[in-house]
């Protein structure tokens, strides 16, 4: 499988080295690495730059992009344009791959191939504790995003081309691709191994009131597109309210 990995950062420069080493230390290294700016105006592409010769000497294509966007979704799109793998990872200013990552996604391909699959996470809570955030494919069950994990999520580079991310969620815009994806009947695997580590920070843990009741309201509005129930308004709301809680317990 020929992988491209995409780290989307605007200033980063206190986390940027440990996302780029453990995407340039894999096992089975990916096929191309791209990075989309921000046009940071700390040391961030300072720091960038100087890994392409450790790149070059991996034979990894390593490509950065520096320019204004308007929002991670905008900035993840140009990855997705740019993007010549056969499948495309995000992996996000200071998340990390388990080094052995793509390996196990590769061998999981040979087993049986699929167009999208998705792993576990080792979730870092604001406090600095971990968490294990297991996967699965709720083919009988709800459908929530407590299940999936984007940050572990691979899917065809045809797919993410043909579909991108809607940036009118601009919160969601990931958990409403997969729904997409699973409302046109691609073939997901869930693979049972942990594959990143995600560092808990940003819009997802904000537990400003009016931007939790955004985050549902957004939710929401991603199932119905897809075809759900009106009763996923409870998993939408109950969900935020309940993360608000966990978050302001944990910070």
């Amino acid at each position: 499988m020929k992988f491209t990995v995409v780290t989307v950062v605007f200033n980063g420069e206190k986390v940027i080295r440990k996302t780029i080493e453990s995407v340039l230390n894999q096992e089975y290294a990916p096929y191309e690495y791209l990075i989309v700016d921000g046009r940071s105006n700390d040391k961030t592409l300072d720091i960038v730059n100087g890994y392409r010769d450790s790149f070059d000497q991996k034979g990894i294509n390593f490509y950065v992009i520096s320019e204004k966007d308007t929002g991670i979704y905008n900035a993840m799109n140009k990855g997705v344009k740019y993007a010549k793998g056969d499948f495309i990872s995000f992996l996000n200013a200071g998340d990390w791959y388990e080094l052995d990552a793509l390996k196990n996604i590769n061998a999981f391909y040979q087993e049986e191939p699929f167009e999208l699959t998705y792993g576990g996470l080792h979730y870092i809570n604001p406090n600095g504790t971990m968490t294990n955030k297991m996967s699965k494919n709720d083919d009988h069950g709800i459908v929530t995003s407590r299940h999936w994990n984007h940050p572990s999520m691979f899917l065809s580079s045809e797919l993410y081309k043909q579909n991108g991310f809607d940036e009118k969620f601009p919160a969601y815009a990931d958990f409403n691709l997969y729904l997409k994806m699973r409302k046109n009947g691609v073939k997901i695997r869930v693979i049972d191994k942990v594959i990143t580590n995600f560092v808990a920070d940003g819009v997802s843990t904000n537990t400003n009131m009016k931007k939790v009741l955004g985050r549902a309201k957004e939710k929401y509005k991603a199932y119905r597109e897809n075809g759900y129930s009106v009763l996923y308004w409870l998993e939408s709301y109950g969900w935020e309210l309940f993360k608000a809680i966990y978050f302001s317990i944990k910070s």
